[in-house]
């Protein structure tokens, strides 16, 4: 008799396990709505290298440059920093800081890289009667990259891509793509 029993009770637990795995992955993920409907976005990256590290320092611009041209794809706009007020836009920030790797004898080995890509938008909270205006984080991929010297250069622009792949499909999940070919005149 127990042996009648358990394979129902099996049955449906796994049937209920089922529908709770199928049912969490058609959620929204609340982190991603707070991209919809943002177009216009103020950009920024910083590659930060610790005090004791010796590695050579990377120049952020062509970082930046590039996650521009990649928002740019997508229908988006790049405003200045000044142009950013009152909630229209958006900062979307690539920061990385570096460190280096030792063995034992202290001699350089590699290099250890935390990368975080973070959009933060300008919100009004009424605070005492008044608006006051904060800028609040509201999406963020991060990670960690490690490597030998040799590649440090080619795994930060490398995962720069990787990154802003991220925030693209976040961005596209909560938002229409719109056709960005231009038009011919008739």
């Amino acid at each position: 008799m127990r042996h009648s029993m358990r394979s129902p009770l099996v049955a449906v637990g796994l049937s209920l396990a089922l529908a709770n795995s199928a049912l969490s992955q058609q959620t929204v993920d609340p982190q991603r709505m707070t991209l919809a409907g943002l177009r216009n976005f103020a950009v920024y990256a910083r590659v930060q290298l610790s005090n004791e590290a010796a590695l050579p320092a990377i120049d952020a611009s062509p970082l930046k440059n590039k996650m521009e041209e990649r928002i740019r794809s997508e229908g988006m706009t790049i405003v200045q920093g000044n142009d950013v007020r009152d909630g229209p836009g958006a900062h979307l920030s690539l920061l990385y800081l570096v460190l280096e790797t030792k063995d034992r004898k202290g001699r350089q080995t590699g290099f250890a890289a935390f990368s975080c890509i973070q959009a933060e938008q300008t919100v009004s909270v009424t605070r005492l009667g008044r608006y006051a205006y904060a800028v609040v984080p509201t999406w963020r991929s991060c990670g960690v990259l490690t490597g030998n010297i040799e590649a440090y250069k080619a795994a930060i622009e490398q995962n720069v891509d990787e990154q802003i792949d991220r925030f693209l499909q976040a961005w596209r999940s909560v938002n229409a793509v719109t056709s960005h070919e231009p038009r011919v005149a008739s």
